[in-house]
């Protein structure tokens, strides 16, 4: 008898079974069409040609009835569909074209040789909070134009609004910390977006600030449609976005912004410790950007820091021998989809070579990650500068991650590292 013979327990909407949930997709993904969990209401989606077909459909699958089990569709783009996101997907690219991208790679190794000078003579470090967590926070907010100075503040604040997906008591603490700290944050945006109103900035927030106000959306409709100027101002009326959909916008900006990159860098250090021959041909490789290209797509794909998302169906019909209603909700999870057997050799071995690499860590379709570049790049040039400085940096090789309750993101935290000791500040080093 194998593992995919006997149902394991599934409850895909306890954070807790995402903690070790591989038997549990193997069974899932053996099975015919879709598995549908009753307890919650929900089909399943597993297998990666499951996932790639239903992220591309967005007629068929929509997103704007929520994203997530417990919770209805709100005002951010995460939630939107068709030309609506379209639009507003656009204006947010100003903030992460590839120019853009290219010219924070200085200040991503700046910033993470700093973070290494801090802890090099340590010896043992909490890689999540000591390490991982700084590089994205401060790139997404200095992005945002919030102040980098504020990241322990800005770190409590994501990690409490993440934290509070999916509760939906009134009196759970957990939803009302993650209610306090997204009117601590909405507080502070108030204030910004007025100072931008009045100051314009060439930042994120002055971005979409005066895109919003101006009719920013349909000025990019009719460059997109060629409509007239009379058609232009019925879209402006239409698009034109208050200060809460504002809020909604840049409150995912800054958790999507921080979290996936923060636990791709701490999953991405457990995945080099439990292969030390692949951590060998990271640091054999170091200099080599095509190697590396292929590294960090592998290391998203092995830990997929994103776990699902919801998707709507808004019409019957039969999709692969399973007969949906017309809002029949499908979680589309990704690690299952990362590690389908019959797209990826080896599909649970981490392989810095693997090419072609077809994952799902980014999504794919009209909500493929806007800031996938970003993210690649941040990866890319962290772990390059952190092996160069600490070789031998490494968890335990028995360690069993600790998570937090989300069954968002991976939620890693309290991962304990440990290196040789290097008293050398990255000043007297050379540079990549």
């Amino acid at each position: 008898m194998t593992a995919t013979d006997v149902q394991p327990a599934i409850d895909v909407c306890d954070p807790r079974f995402f903690d070790d949930p591989w038997d549990a997709f193997k069974w899932m993904q053996a099975q015919p069409g879709l598995y549908r969990d009753e307890a919650n209401d929900l089909y399943v989606a597993t297998r990666h040609r499951d996932v790639f077909h239903i992220s591309r459909e967005s007629e068929t699958y929509c997103s704007k009835y929520g994203v997530r089990p417990k919770i209805a569709g709100d005002m951010s783009i995460i939630t939107l569909d068709g030309e609506e996101h379209t639009r507003q997907r656009r204006l947010i690219n100003k903030g992460f074209t590839p120019r853009r991208v290219r010219d924070l790679i200085p200040h991503v190794r700046e910033l993470t040789n700093q973070l290494v000078d801090e802890i090099a003579e340590r010896g043992d470090i909490n890689f999540v909070d000591e390490f991982a967590v700084h590089v994205p926070l401060i790139i997404i907010c200095e992005m945002l134009g919030l102040d980098p100075g504020q990241r322990e503040k800005m770190y409590r604040w994501s990690d409490d609004m993440m934290a509070g997906d999916g509760h939906t008591e009134a009196d759970d603490p957990i939803l009302l910390a993650a209610a306090t700290s997204f009117g601590e944050y909405a507080t502070m945006l108030i204030e910004l977006i007025a100072e931008r109103r009045a100051n314009p900035a060439d930042d994120l927030i002055g971005i979409l600030t005066e895109a919003f106000d101006e009719g920013g959306l349909a000025k990019e409709f009719k460059a997109i449609q060629g409509v007239s100027d009379d058609d232009a101002a019925k879209v402006a009326e239409y698009s034109s976005l208050g200060d809460d959909e504002l809020l909604a916008f840049l409150t995912v900006l800054l958790v999507a912004g921080n979290e996936t990159t923060r636990n791709a860098i701490t999953g991405g250090l457990i995945a080099l410790s439990r292969f030390p021959e692949q951590r060998k041909l990271m640091l054999d490789n170091l200099d080599v950007d095509d190697f590396l290209d292929k590294a960090v797509d592998e290391i998203v794909r092995y830990v997929s820091p994103v776990l699902g998302f919801i998707r709507t169906v808004t019409h019957d019909h039969v999709y692969d021998g399973t007969s949906l209603k017309e809002g029949d909700r499908i979680l589309l999870i990704y690690p299952a989809a990362n590690r389908d057997a019959e797209i990826f050799d080896d599909a649970d071995v981490l392989d810095l070579t693997r090419d072609p690499n077809p994952h799902l860590g980014f999504g794919i379709g009209p909500h493929f990650c806007l800031g996938a570049n970003l993210a690649r790049m941040e990866l890319k040039t962290v772990f390059q500068e952190l092996l160069t400085r600490l070789p031998d940096i490494s968890v335990p090789a028995d360690l069993v991650p600790k998570r937090a309750d989300s069954t968002l993101v991976l939620a890693l935290k309290d991962v304990p590292a440990s290196f040789t000791k290097c008293p050398v500040n990255h000043a007297q080093l050379g540079s990549h």
